[in-house]
């Protein structure tokens, strides 16, 4: 029950963060072109979760982004396990290097602090795909992350690539993967993660 009310809980943050935000949205273009997007990170069905970002650009050197991923959405190609629950990050962007070709705020070369946060349930995946995992475990996972990376702004269309360290904390797992980063060593608190997002600019 305490799982399911973290669950609610996070839902209800994130719900009170996306409001205001696409609030913003609806003020007009009349300056940096496109400044909201909507990411999906690609990569992260093959290891078990289903991943968006909503970024909007407050100016043209600095933007906010929000990630939400749903742990259990996608297939776990990686640890071949099954896991349910949810992951959170949340980023501030400046923009050091905007992207010539492009008017919008939300293109070029960027840095970010990015706060992640996961918990999720996990274990070996059973036959019966119906059932539920053997010997399940409990993950509670933080990490804050220096990131770096360059988005690219083809009109409409966004890709967006990165790549981070940072130190982590929390109860680990065995499998040494938390659906957006993984630890060096695998006992350690050293962080990293690299990716990229494909979405679309508004």
């Amino acid at each position: 029950m305490e799982f399911k009310n973290r669950r609610l809980a996070l839902l209800l943050c994130f719900l009170a963060l996306f409001f205001p935000l696409r609030s913003a949205a609806q003020i007009g273009h009349s300056d940096g072109g496109r400044r909201n997007d909507f990411k999906f990170t690609l990569l992260s069905l093959g290891s078990g979760s289903t991943r968006i970002t909503y970024e909007r650009a407050f100016s043209q050197k600095h933007s906010g982004e929000v990630t939400v991923g749903l742990i259990g959405a996608g297939w776990d190609f990686l640890n071949h396990t099954r896991s349910k629950g949810l992951l959170l990050k949340l980023a501030y962007k400046w923009c050091l290097i905007p992207m010539e070709s492009s008017d919008s705020w939300l293109a070029g070369f960027y840095v970010k602090p990015e706060f992640v946060w996961a918990q999720f349930l996990y274990g070996k995946s059973q036959p019966d795909r119906m059932a539920p995992p053997s010997n399940p475990e409990e993950t509670n996972q933080m990490a804050l992350l220096a990131e770096g990376g360059y988005q690219f702004l083809f009109d409409w269309f966004v890709f967006d690539i990165y790549a981070g360290l940072g130190p982590s904390f929390g109860t680990g797992n065995s499998n040494n993967y938390y659906h957006s980063f993984m630890l060096f060593p695998a006992d350690g608190r050293l962080a990293f993660t690299a990716g990229f997002r494909v979405g679309v600019a508004f």
